[in-house]
């Protein structure tokens, strides 16, 4: 009986956040008084199609699981922009079965990139009736993160793209006449809400940054240019999730004319799991997209 009470007993959780050439895992144990175990790892073996890659990367992920403490924890991962593709799919008229919806998210996404979906993990807040936001992470991505966590004896839980993650916290707080963005080292993604009576993602656009730090003027007029071309009003105001970038919030907060820059978060950890709240898009792992 002590056995089978010690094995029904809370152990925390853990959170992934997995990027294009690095891993970071923290968990969090059942005490609050227990500081979280962070790990962070280098990667290697992504770009690679062949099997052994792909074994490689699994390998990786579950190196960083164990030495975290994650053995037999749920996971929830969170994956950044830098391995996600973002596109808005119009659904087609008078076309209110899945089947079309399917269609209609596949051919969106073969025009804008030129790839077929099959080697895509494909997910989407499937509307009939409005644009919706559809997104897509490569196949093999989303079977190293089960076959790690398998491996490990845990649960994947979710797995929900980090703009995406961004967009479920921040959207209610987002009013006409903003932006949201998430910030990374090397890449800055926007998402352009039209300014209609009901706030809408219009597009979403990730940005290489130029630099470690760019200047508040380039932020401004990249954020003018993606609005011109895909024909929306630019924000008065940008809410980034990310971590802070001085150059930014010095100039926008010292009072000169121009878009502002808010912050949202300070960094990019993993989030508390304990809310409840769940994201659209927060399960690639299923044969089918997520609903």
């Amino acid at each position: 009986m002590r056995d089978l009470f010690r094995r029904l007993r809370p152990r925390g959780h853990c959170g992934l956040v997995l990027s294009r050439d690095a891993v970071s895992v923290r968990r969090v144990g059942a005490s609050r008084k227990a500081a979280p175990v962070v790990v962070e790892r280098k990667l290697a073996g992504l770009d690679g199609h062949h099997d052994a890659a792909a074994d490689m990367f699994a390998a990786q992920l579950a190196a960083a699981l164990d030495e975290a403490g994650c053995n037999g924890l749920p996971v929830h991962a969170t994956l950044a922009d830098d391995l996600v593709r973002y596109f808005i799919v119009t659904p087609p008229a008078n076309g209110a079965r899945m089947q079309d919806l399917r269609a209609a998210v596949e051919l969106r996404f073969q025009t804008l990139y030129g790839d077929a979906a099959s080697a895509w993990q494909v997910a989407a807040d499937w509307q009939a009736a409005e644009p919706f936001l559809g997104c897509a992470v490569l196949r093999r991505v989303s079977a190293a993160l089960q076959i790690a966590v398998k491996q490990r004896g845990g649960c994947l839980v979710s797995v929900t793209p980090n703009f995406v993650s961004a967009w479920n916290r921040s959207r209610k707080q987002i009013g006409a006449n903003a932006w949201l963005a998430t910030l990374s080292d090397s890449a800055l993604t926007l998402g352009l809400v039209a300014d209609t009576s009901k706030p809408r993602l219009a597009s979403v656009r990730t940005l290489m940054l130029p630099e470690p730090n760019p200047p508040l003027t380039w932020l401004r007029e990249s954020v003018a240019r993606t609005a011109l071309l895909d024909n929306v009003a630019a924000p008065a105001a940008l809410h980034v999730h990310g971590p802070q970038m001085p150059a930014w919030q010095e100039a926008a907060s010292s009072g000169e004319a121009g878009m502002k820059v808010l912050w949202r978060e300070s960094g990019s950890r993993p989030r508390s799991f304990k809310d409840g709240s769940a994201s659209f898009l927060s399960r690639f792992g299923r044969s089918g997209a997520a609903s």
